[in-house]
């Protein structure tokens, strides 16, 4: 690989970029007082956006959506801060033969920050960084930035090192999963904490309960959050809330009843009256409140704004309003399988009965090519039929078929032509967008495959290139994993709390910050190491385990700066770069934001499933002692 230096002005400096076996040493020295920039630029023939991947960043040039984020529709060529992607700078770039990849060591000083990018000819790695044309600042924000200056004072040097890995495949995916097999295969013990983990998202899940006006309960999106508070006075049975899985995960909960446990169930929440009414009353007031969200035969919409009393399929920020009045397959799907759960524990002729007609619904009007579509109006047309949010359907039915004692052809028949479909998606590499409110490139639309290829494998449904699927999903899910720990400013809040990003996982093309989503995905990760082999799975998932003890607010941190009632609470947003959801400049680069149902249900779901399905994790050492 030809790599050369670009220097200006190239007065005051030396500097040299020596290679070694797996990549180059930059070391620069100032003999004089420097001010300017520093490139390195290796040459790659035949560059384009739609060659390259940035993981977390940039895929086949972002094409898919209309937000305000990065796209080769807005620009032929883009840089963007070492610190957006999940290895420091990590870009990479196909050739005629295979995917090649740089990326730079860690960085610990802010002033050798560098940005990644490329040119017609080349890829670039510039000190100090700089993004262009654009840089990312928001859900609805790109920006000009102004270049700046390197500036090195007169026996002051930068060593940085360029890794180098070719790959031999031509599938970004595999490429990308060889290259963490290879160059990052230390095993990963789980750490010690699962008890307190379990105890505080039970905790601050309970925090979260209201009292509906039918005298049921739901969950409330998010509380606390100052003045964007009012984007989260919704409820929900699926998606960003999750009040049904939330009532399907109380169902497992009776072992974390401790005493200490039932009394601050009475100090959190006023709905209780006995201990009787948890966990099974509960979950049963939740399950009868959405039952309501048939808003017509088989056609489910569970987003409810608690002030107005709206209802709709989707009534949070997005970038089309007329979400609210369609039914999306994600949220139906989420929530159906949660109702199948609930029928299981409880017997209750009611949750199965809404989970066959809203599942007849999608059966009857599956598209001609399998998919499940993702928007739907009352007469069954699909508004919109991109991305992967039907395959929460097939979940949904791949779950249902083995509880009906008759009637199930329907259903097994639209499980088949459904797998041919969403396998065929991952194969080829088409992951868009999943969630409702970020139409681009999202990790999620590897989760719901994933999913899905698991629950047909498990199930004994298929047979054919299933697995083969699922890895390539699992593949790309690889590609929003933090593998290590990132600069963050040493005065940010997370920079004084000496956080690290690894284990960490990012979220979107379109939404540059971290999450907690990982404890799913290990869950994920774990069903598939039982059916391939790779220990790679299972490595990364205690990975993500482990970064899910990160950031919960105890006494012991001052509940993250709010009071004793978010006892246990944990952040959705960690803004490790220059973005925040809300383009707010104060709130980036080492910091946190809102409080969000979804982190503890997925996150206490997540771990009874993994805990239930994988005792032997917790068996080596004690980790679940605290």
């Amino acid at each position: 690989m030809y790599a050369a230096i670009q220097i200006k002005p190239d007065i005051g400096i030396k500097a040299e970029l020596a290679r070694y076996d797996d990549g180059f040493i930059l070391n620069a020295y100032a003999e004089e007082d420097f001010c300017g920039t520093i490139c390195v630029r290796f040459r790659h023939d035949g560059l384009s956006g739609e060659n390259i991947l940035i993981p977390a960043v940039w895929y086949q040039g972002n094409m898919d959506g209309e937000g305000a984020f990065p796209s080769l529709r807005k620009a032929p060529c883009w840089s963007f801060t070492e610190t957006r992607m999940p290895l420091p700078g990590i870009i990479g770039a196909l050739t005629d033969k295979y995917w090649s990849f740089i990326w730079l060591d860690d960085c610990g000083d802010k002033s050798m920050l560098a940005s990644c990018g490329w040119d017609d000819e080349d890829i670039i790695f510039r000190f100090p960084s700089h993004e262009s044309p654009y840089s990312y600042r928001g859900k609805t924000k790109l920006e000009k930035e102004e270049p700046k200056d390197l500036r090195l004072e007169k026996g002051s040097s930068i060593r940085r090192i360029f890794h180098v890995f070719h790959s031999r495949e031509k599938d970004p995916f595999k490429a990308y999963r060889k290259l963490i097999s290879i160059c990052f295969p230390e095993h990963v013990a789980l750490k010690a904490g699962w008890n307190e983990y379990a105890s505080s998202k039970l905790l601050h899940l309970l925090s979260m309960i209201a009292r509906t006006d039918d005298g049921n309960a739901a969950l409330i999106m998010g509380r606390g959050n100052g003045r964007h508070q009012r984007v989260y006075e919704f409820t929900a049975g699926s998606f960003l809330v999750k009040s049904l899985e939330a009532a399907a995960s109380f169902l497992h909960t009776s072992e974390n009843l401790t005493s200490d446990v039932k009394r601050k169930i009475a100090e959190l929440s006023g709905i209780f009256n006995d201990e009787a009414l948890f966990p099974n009353g509960l979950a049963n007031r939740i399950g009868q409140y959405f039952l309501s969200s048939e808003t017509a035969d088989g056609f489910y919409q569970d987003s409810i704004d608690l002030q107005t009393g709206e209802r709709g399929g989707y009534l949070g920020i997005g970038e089309h309003p007329e979400y609210r009045y369609l039914m999306n397959s994600r949220c139906a799907g989420e929530a159906m399988a949660a109702y199948i759960e609930l029928y299981r524990m409880t017997g209750r002729n009611e949750y199965l009965s809404i989970a066959k007609r809203v599942l007849s619904f999608f059966a009857e009007h599956q598209l001609e090519d399998g998919s499940f579509g993702r928007w739907w109006d009352r007469d069954g047309s699909a508004i919109d039929r991109k991305g992967t949010n039907g395959a929460y359907i097939g979940v949904a039915m791949a779950k249902l078929t083995p509880v009906l004692d008759t009637g199930n052809e329907i259903f097994l028949a639209s499980v088949e032509k459904a797998m041919d479909y969403y396998s065929g998606l991952s194969l080829s590499g088409s992951f868009h967008g999943d969630t409702l409110d970020a139409d681009s490139v999202d990790k999620e639309a590897g989760v719901s495959i994933l999913s899905f290829m698991l629950e047909c494998i498990e199930g004994g449904y298929g047979g054919g290139r299933e697995i083969e699927a699922a890895e390539e999903a699992a593949s790309f899910i690889l590609t929003w994993i933090w593998q290590g720990k990132a600069y963050l400013p040493e005065e940010s809040p997370l920079g004084r709390m000496n956080f690290s990003t690894e284990g960490m996982t990012s979220v979107s093309a379109a939404h540059h910050h971290l999450d907690f989503y990982g404890m799913l995905i290990a869950y994920l990760f774990f069903r598939l190491e039982r059916i391939d082999g790779d220990k790679l799975w299972g490595n990364q998932g205690r990975k993500m385990m482990n970064a899910c003890l990160s950031l919960i607010g105890t006494e012991r941190n001052d509940y993250l700066g709010r009071d004793r009632s978010f006892n246990g609470w944990q952040p959705e947003q960690i803004n490790h770069t220059s973005w925040d959801y809300f383009s707010d400049e104060g709130n980036m680069n080492g910091t946190w934001s809102i409080d969000i149902a979804w982190v503890n249900v997925l996150g206490y779901s997540s771990f009874l499933a993994i805990k239930r399905d994988f005792p032997e994790l917790f068996s080596h050492g004690n980790p679940e002692e605290d």
